[in-house]
């Protein structure tokens, strides 16, 4: 038992870091330049900080057209907004919103449908969406940073190697 565990737990890993590599090798090649890729994929991430769901894609475009960002890797970018991190930036965005907005926690253990969300938007949503204004800034900047020295680098090493191979 112990032995199929670790064989599932390292194929996870492995599977994670192959997904890992693609979409980073997938970003380096797109034909853009650093700047567009980077502030695309920024804009991606960014938007996947807000409580608006189903306005992700559709958010991430619009910001990548307003600051000339690449729109596919804004497109890659929400996939850091998942099922698997979600739980995890609700839960940033609904403090950071109660703090700001002086509000006082509700009980989020229940499990939270439609009708609580119709009941509840003023004591939840408000608050989430308060939290993703204030996050989702710090999130594009951390991400552009890191994304740009990434591709940035990555081209360089790219122009180097194709002149070694002309000469």
């Amino acid at each position: 038992m112990i032995i199929n565990i670790n064989f599932f737990y390292k194929n996870l890993i492995n599977k994670f870091f192959r997904f890992l590599s693609y979409y980073k090798l997938r970003l380096a090649r797109l034909p853009a330049s650093s700047y567009a890729v980077s502030s695309g994929f920024a804009c991606g991430s960014m938007v996947s900080f807000t409580p608006l769901l189903g306005l992700h894609f559709i958010l991430a475009i619009v910001f990548a057209f307003l600051i000339r960002g690449n729109f596919i890797a804004a497109l890659i970018g929400t996939v850091v907004g998942n099922p698997i991190t979600f739980p995890f930036i609700w839960g940033l965005i609904y403090k950071v919103g109660t703090f700001v907005t002086s509000f006082k926690h509700v009980n989020l253990n229940k499990d939270i449908n439609f009708e609580m969300i119709i009941n509840q938007t003023y004591e939840i949503f408000f608050p989430m969406l308060v939290g993703g204004i204030v996050i989702a800034p710090l999130v594009w900047i951390i991400t552009f940073v890191i994304i740009y020295s990434f591709i940035s680098s990555y081209k360089k090493r790219k122009i180097k190697k194709n002149k070694r191979s002309v000469l």
